[in-house]
């Protein structure tokens, strides 16, 4: 744990662990704007960096909740999972959110090829099975 240092301080020394280091590495942060603005700065000290999002949680309205978000997030757990050395940048409670383990999201991933003919029943037990185990 790293703290009193100022923004550009701590930037610094973060990149450099990465870069040195050759090793992941998880930065967690209070809140969203921050892990924004840490991601940012990140960004122009290296490529291999993934911001994970909080999930959005709207109970009044269903239209004001973000479309984007799920699609945000599953790109940057594809990422996680697919790149070794990465920097991680999220907030405390995305962390405290529930995943669906690794196994249950990875095991009905769909891979199309253009050209192949497929079960349209499968594809859409598919889809139901992944829709219970939503972000």
């Amino acid at each position: 744990m790293i703290s009193g240092l100022n923004d550009v301080g701590m930037v610094e020394i973060e990149a450099g662990l990465h870069e040195f280091g050759k090793k992941p590495l998880f930065i967690i942060t209070y809140n969203e704007i921050q892990a924004k603005k840490i991601f940012e700065d990140l960004k122009y000290f290296t490529e291999n960096i993934v911001f994970f999002p909080k999930k959005e949680v709207v109970t009044y309205d269903y239209i004001a909740e973000s479309k984007d978000l799920p699609y945000k997030r599953i790109e940057a757990l594809n990422e996680i999972v697919s790149k070794k050395n990465l920097i991680v940048v999220t907030t405390i409670e995305a962390v405290m959110q529930k995943l669906p383990s690794k196994e249950t999201l990875y095991k009905n991933e769909l891979k199309f090829k253009v050209g192949e003919i497929y079960n349209l029943e499968e594809i859409k037990k598919k889809l139901v099975e992944l829709r219970i185990c939503k972000m």
